[in-house]
């Protein structure tokens, strides 16, 4: 008989709560917490505060100082006086108004320019990282031509066609735009291009999310600190771009005028009439490093991992809302009586074969254990069934799910069992969460791909959810982020997040391995929980035997690529057919009962 020790189901442990924080607010939102973060940032605060004087200023000195920046007085080359208090121009204009209309007109083309290049280079980037091979080689082919286009030669072409009259700053800001954003582009990219194998993404595709949703709800905000920097950088760059555009005849033209444009007709009297050159420049450098200490407020602020821990935040005790009863699924008659049945499948990566054909056969609300030690292609079989191989590897043989060939589905086909049918649970906790997004968030996601649901009701359903995997003060869980909570309470929301669309079939791919032993024992309880409520069908992929006598029904053992044994749990533990299974429950540990044995 098998061990006792090893059937005995594992007893149910709860992760303690933290102590109440008389700060805490359950129902702060994202916008919320992310300001919370950025009023902390004192230097951030500071630099907001000045570039908002400044745009104050631009806005409304203008309407009550007496002199226009066109107006010409007699006053010819005045230094600073009462009068004018930055002096005048050669041409008697008052350098204050012309300062004004200057920090008009740079601010509205730096701003429109770092939205432009950012919008374009953030789409194309994200777009070329998470598609790679053709994609990712057309936007970065797009990317090497821009650059090696000479931007002041073309600027003094599209200068030559307005000789005179010069554009408006849309025109110039779209023209700076589309030059400007390669820079965002492969900075984009080259993050994308790492977090699109991580966990997280694997479990977005799993539950079902577009590639769209995917790449902008689920990768964008992990980029968003890396865009909030290169977009500040941008700006400061801008202001120079345009000067030197408008001092070669394409853009602002006199009388109309801006801060570059000023400094760069100035360089000429820097000696001789130094106001004209350093009041613009001045202010051009505080203007850059207000928006650059912002931008660094900014990326503390949207990085919940970068920033201290916000007690809008921090949960509190809240009471707990009691389930009075458990759903059971009707099983459907048309239903076969193998949920999954898996024929002669293979992976393999050029010409090394990971996974030998195989065959497996899963019936509705079985437990399949499949184990064997690492590199033995357990995982890569629980990927095959979902469609998630690797780009390199080669999976060959038929999958069939409830009937129906899951093999050569698109993408969007697979949207269909990914998630709603077919849920996975990765194996490290720490990455299967989106890192950036809220628990409540990631639950909405998680329910807005098959139905319209609002805020609301789906706060509720998603501390059902958690309660049901016995997380305590769900409401206030809901509004931490995956790294405010422990590895296990992490797996337990993979779970939960798992039974949201109550799947006919959960892959359990080594939910334990990164957890200790007291973490795992929880874990189990909690799959056992899952599988109870849900009534689902489970493969749960796992090394250790020990696990698998508490929850499974059948075992298949694998070895090297290949299913070297499969019996039900039972005979598995009573008569093991296979040398390699003998040896990996001789592994197992057990608590001996022989009296005998002597003590130290």
């Amino acid at each position: 008989m098998p061990n006792p020790d090893l059937l005995k189901e594992p007893a149910l442990l709860v992760d303690p709560v933290p102590s109440p924080d008389p700060m805490g607010e359950a129902g702060a939102g994202k916008l919320a917490v992310t300001f919370g973060r950025f009023v902390r940032h004192k230097v951030g605060m500071s630099a907001l505060c000045v570039l908002f004087v400044v745009i104050l200023t631009a806005i409304f000195l203008p309407m009550l100082w007496p002199y226009d920046h066109a107006e010409i007085t007699p006053d010819l080359s005045q230094s600073p006086s009462l009068a004018h208090p930055m002096g005048t121009d050669t041409l008697g204009r008052d350098l204050l108004a012309l300062v004004l209309r200057g920090m008009q007109q740079s601010l509205l083309i730096a701003f429109s320019v770092t939205i432009i290049a950012s919008l374009i280079g953030v789409v194309l980037g994200v777009v070329a990282g998470y598609f790679g091979s053709l994609v990712d080689a057309t936007v970065m082919r797009a990317v090497d031509l821009v650059l090696t286009l000479p931007t002041l030669a073309l600027a003094a072409f599209l200068g030559s066609l307005v000789a005179g009259r010069g554009v408006s700053w849309l025109g110039l800001a779209m023209v700076l735009g589309s030059l400007m954003w390669t820079s965002v582009a492969r900075l984009v990219r080259g993050v994308v291009l790492s977090l699109r194998e991580l966990a997280f993404v694997d479990a977005a595709r799993v539950m079902g999310a577009s590639s769209t949703r995917i790449m902008f709800r689920h990768l964008v905000p992990n980029v968003s600190d890396h865009i909030v920097v290169a977009g500040t950088l941008m700006f400061g760059v801008a202001i120079l771009a345009e000067s030197s555009l408008s001092f070669l005849g394409f853009g602002v033209q006199p009388p109309d005028t801006s801060l570059g444009l000023l400094v760069a007709n100035a360089q000429s009297a820097v000696l001789t009439r130094p106001w004209l050159f350093y009041f613009p420049g001045l202010l051009i450098i505080t203007i850059v490093l207000s928006v650059n200490y912002v931008g660094e407020g900014l990326r503390e602020a949207f990085n919940p991992k970068s920033a201290p821990d916000n007690p809008l935040t921090t949960p509190r005790r809240t009471a707990r809302s009691r389930r009075t009863g458990t759903r059971e699924k009707q099983a459907q008659a048309s239903q076969p009586a193998a949920l999954l049945t898996v024929r002669d499948l293979s992976v393999r990566f050029g010409p090394q074969t990971a996974v030998k054909p195989i065959n497996l056969e899963i019936k509705s609300g079985e437990v399949l254990a499949l184990v064997g030690e690492s590199g033995s292609g357990k995982s890569l079989t629980g990927l095959s069934v979902v469609g998630l191989l690797p780009t390199n590897a080669v999976g060959t043989g038929s999958v069939v799910f409830a009937g129906n060939e899951l093999t050569d589905l698109s993408f969007e086909q697979w949207r269909e069992y990914r998630g709603r049918r077919i849920a996975m649970i990765l194996q490290d906790p720490s990455t299967t969460l989106n890192p950036v997004l809220t628990i409540a968030t990631q639950f909405a996601d998680s329910m807005r791909l098959t139905s319209a649901v609002n805020r609301t009701e789906a706060r509720r359903r998603a501390a059902e959810l958690m309660e049901s995997v016995a997380i305590k003060d769900a409401q206030a869980r809901l509004d931490q982020y995956p790294h405010q909570l422990s590895g296990g309470m992490r797996q337990r929301v993979a779970i939960a997040l798992a039974m949201v669309h109550d799947p006919d079939l959960i892959i359990a791919d080594e939910p334990t391995t990164a957890l200790d032993v007291t973490v795992q024992a929880q874990v189990m309880a909690t799959l056992a929980m899952a599988r109870e409520r849900t009534g689902a069908a489970m493969l749960f992929i796992t090394h250790d035997l020990a696990l698998v006598a508490g929850i499974a029904d059948r075992v298949a053992v694998m070895y090297q690529g290949d299913i070297v044994e499969e019996q039900d749990v039972f005979s598995l533990f009573d008569n093991p057919r296979s040398e390699y299974t003998r040896k990996l429950l001789s592994l197992a540990p057990r608590i001996s009962t022989d009296s005998s044995v002597e003590r130290p």
